[in-house]
């Protein structure tokens, strides 16, 4: 009886004990930290300020300002006095249909007269019929250069128009006054510039002759007036003669030429072909069997080749009275007046060739 009274305290005490041990913990449990608050900074932004509209009705618009225009202060104006100098040159209209020349050309004195393209069809705008020179007023120099062919006013021509100077007489060229055709009556330097040969070697080894060995020179590259641009804005114009519609005429200053009393030696051009002014002289720059030759006589060297499309007259000495065995200059023709078939040139009256209907007079 005792026993099972025991039991029955016993039994119950261990269901107890056990149940409690069952809610008791094993070990500690660490306290668990807590981060602290992640506060975002977010920048504030202002917005640009407002700013007035802007009124865009009254701008200026931009354009590129046009070049101005020379203000010119001498002008040429009419001819005054007598023509000083006149040089007869030979024409070729009679004898174009046949593709050549009768004659003189001489490509040894570098004179041409090759008016005619590389087929030999004949250019008579670039055909020399006369050229005169005045300078009996006291600023300008006056030069007239007529050809075959009539020019149209406001027509645009294919020619250049050319005054070489040699300012000191050692028949080299040191100055080249250029012109395309004139639209006008009226006197402009549209299409007018003067250039000069800084190397002074114009003429090669042998002045006015061939040298026989290809020229390196550069010819007439600098320039000193371009249209009415440079130091001196109105050195040198052209226009269509007023009087004569198969002339044009040139005017440049005489301090060109050493003033009113200067001494120089001139000769006039007419170019379609070449338009090369570093050529010069062209006898040094081209052989002869390169050039061709505008006379079927010499077979090996027809037609035209190399130099084409140009015409000049022979070299003029103005102001002074040049040696007798100077090359290139014309020889003066001296002859009565009363057989002069178009009356009285005057002194200082010059061929290029003679002509072949009357003896003494020029072609």
């Amino acid at each position: 009886m005792k026993s099972s009274a025991a039991l029955t305290v016993l039994i119950p005490l261990l269901i107890i004990i056990t149940l409690t041990g069952c809610n008791m913990p094993l070990k500690p449990i660490p306290a668990t930290a807590i981060p602290a608050a992640i506060h975002t900074i977010i920048p504030t932004i202002t917005p640009p300020p407002t700013l007035p509209p802007v009124a865009t009705e009254n701008l200026p618009t931009l354009t590129a300002s046009p070049t101005p225009e020379p203000e010119h202060k001498d002008l040429p104006g009419s001819l005054v006095g007598k023509i000083i100098q006149t040089v007869h040159d030979q024409v070729d209209d009679k004898t174009a249909s046949q593709k050549q020349v009768y004659g003189g050309d001489d490509f040894r004195n570098g004179r041409y007269e090759r008016p005619f393209d590389k087929d030999m069809n004949y250019l008579p705008e670039a055909d020399l019929v006369t050229v005169q020179l005045n300078r009996t007023d006291p600023l300008w120099v006056y030069v007239l250069i007529k050809v075959i062919k009539p020019f149209a006013a406001g027509e645009p021509g294919t020619v250049n128009f050319m005054v070489e100077i040699d300012v000191d007489k050692d028949v080299r060229g040191d100055l080249l006054i250029v012109s395309g055709t004139p639209l006008s009556t009226e006197w402009s330097t549209d299409s007018v510039v003067v250039l000069t040969a800084p190397d002074h070697n114009v003429g090669g080894l042998t002045a006015v002759r061939p040298d026989g060995t290809p020229s390196e020179g550069r010819g007439y590259f600098e320039e000193i007036f371009n249209s009415g641009k440079g130091s001196d804005q109105d050195l040198a114009w052209s226009r269509l003669s007023k009087t004569d519609n198969q002339t044009m005429e040139i005017a440049f200053k005489n301090t060109l030429t050493g003033g009113e009393k200067g001494e120089f030696i001139w000769l006039a051009w007419a170019d379609t072909g070449m338009k090369d002014q570093s050529v010069f002289d062209h006898n040094d720059h081209f052989t002869f069997s390169q050039s061709g030759y505008p006379v079927k006589d010499d077979a090996q060297n027809y037609p035209l080749k190399a130099l084409w499309g140009i015409d000049n007259i022979c070299r003029v000495a103005s102001g002074f009275e040049p040696k007798a065995n100077t090359p290139g200059l014309c020889p003066e023709v001296i002859t009565p007046p009363e057989e002069l078939p178009s009356g009285n040139h005057g002194p200082g009256t010059f061929c290029h060739r003679p002509c072949l209907s009357v003896p003494g007079c020029c072609d």
